[in-house]
């Protein structure tokens, strides 16, 4: 690097290689104008729905607050965008005609990059909101201006569709829903019903329509019982008084046996009686029980109705809404604006391509001639040789040209 030691000594190499400079310049401005000629014109066409929001999808079958609205759109993006729709768009439109080499996930890959569809939200977001956004756009990005128009209005047109079968469905999984639900709670009800009846036959005796009179038998009882024990008692006397005497006479015998006979009878009806009152006593804990068991029956039961009820009043709001969106469905989705041919490309980055490459040009020369340089380094003025030598030139020849040079 020692021949460039100075701005004159780069000027000088410059002026030496302007050959090599300006044709390796020249050679990468026209490749960089072929490039930027190259590269094909972009289109952009937007079609304007006008949108609201819809009622089939303003309530979710679970009574959940339906469909965000950034969730819609991410659905409907979806489904248009699924691969059958776009090779249907692409055999209908003839699209790739002159590339047929081209496999099809890149084909699908190309056009699905080429559409966009965003709500006109005024920079408000919609990806949780429960307003939904009054106006969607849609646009196709294509080779030509008339090919742009035509996808962004048929994409469009698809947009309006799906929101018909969207709804459609939407509508028809909660009715279905409310309706499962419905038949759900009937056989429940059914189920308790039938369990309730089991119970109360199995618990006939112990239940508190068969008891009413329960305190009622329980005070005979308890009379009878007291009766009993005032005649066993003087049954008993007299008989411990017959049979103290010694000897007895046939008459007093008969007597004594008569005693005996009342005695046993007495004793008889004094145990059932007794059993009796332990059965009525102990049927009282099994009857709570058993009222108790009722109770729950019935609670389940009309909580069940309730359910029921409810069930049927939301099938009904389903229905009604089945009938009112298919009705309303083309009032909820309006085409506005179909697309129209653009006028202009859109900026396709060819004054960018011409700039880079007139660069990446200049500096390659600028590279080429430094190469150049280093690869002959050789003398040429008394200031490089005294730079690298150290020694300072007495004289200096200067270049002369003969004749033939000259002309």
């Amino acid at each position: 690097m020692g021949s460039l030691g100075s701005i004159s000594d780069i000027i000088s190499m410059l002026w030496r290689r302007r050959w090599i400079i300006s044709t390796t310049v020249l050679a990468g401005g026209a490749l960089s104008y072929h490039l930027a000629v190259s590269q094909p014109h972009s289109y952009a066409a937007s079609a304007v729905l006008q949108i609201e929001t819809p009622r089939s999808l303003a309530e979710g079958p679970r009574g959940n607050g339906g469909i965000a609205a950034g969730y819609w759109l991410q659905l409907v993006q979806a489904r248009l965008m699924v691969r059958d729709n776009i090779l249907a768009l692409i055999d209908k439109y003839d699209l790739f005609s002159d590339t047929p080499e081209m496999s099809e996930a890149l084909k699908v890959d190309i056009v699905r990059s080429a559409f966009r569809i965003d709500p006109v939200t005024g920079g408000q977001y919609y990806a949780n909101a429960e307003q939904w956004p009054g106006v969607l756009r849609v646009t196709a990005t294509m080779p030509t201006a008339k090919l742009a128009a035509d996808m962004a209005n048929e994409m469009a047109e698809s947009v309006l569709q799906l929101n018909s079968t969207t709804q459609t469905e939407r509508v028809q999984e909660t009715l279905e829903f409310y309706s499962r639900e419905e038949a759900r709670i009937a056989r429940q009800i059914d189920q308790v019903e039938s369990e309730m009846a089991a119970f109360r036959n199995e618990n006939l005796d112990v239940l508190p329509t068969t008891l009413d009179n329960r305190p009622t038998e329980m005070r005979t009882i308890d009379t009878e019982l007291n009766k009993i024990s005032g005649d066993l008692l003087q049954a008993r006397s007299e008989y411990d008084e017959l049979m103290s005497r010694n000897p007895l006479s046939t008459v007093e015998q008969r007597s004594a046996a008569q005693l005996k006979g009342q005695i046993d009878v007495l004793e008889t009806r004094q145990k059932q009686l007794q059993d009796r009152m332990a059965e009525i006593r102990a049927s009282g804990q099994r009857s709570v029980n058993a009222e108790a068991q009722m109770e729950a029956y019935q609670r389940r039961l009309v909580q069940l109705r309730e359910q029921q009820a409810e069930m049927s009043g939301r099938r009904a709001a389903a229905e009604t809404a089945q009938r009112l969106d298919a009705e309303q469905q083309n009032e909820q989705f309006i085409l506005l604006e179909s697309a129209q041919e653009p006028d202009y490309p859109l900026s396709s980055g060819r004054k960018k391509t011409m700039v880079f490459g007139l660069g990446a040009s200049m500096g390659l020369a600028l590279v080429l001639a430094l190469l150049m340089e280093l690869l002959k380094p050789v003398v040429r003025s008394a200031g490089q040789m005294e730079r690298t030598s150290g020694l300072r030139p007495v004289v200096t020849i200067p270049e002369v040209r003969n004749e033939h040079q000259r002309q």
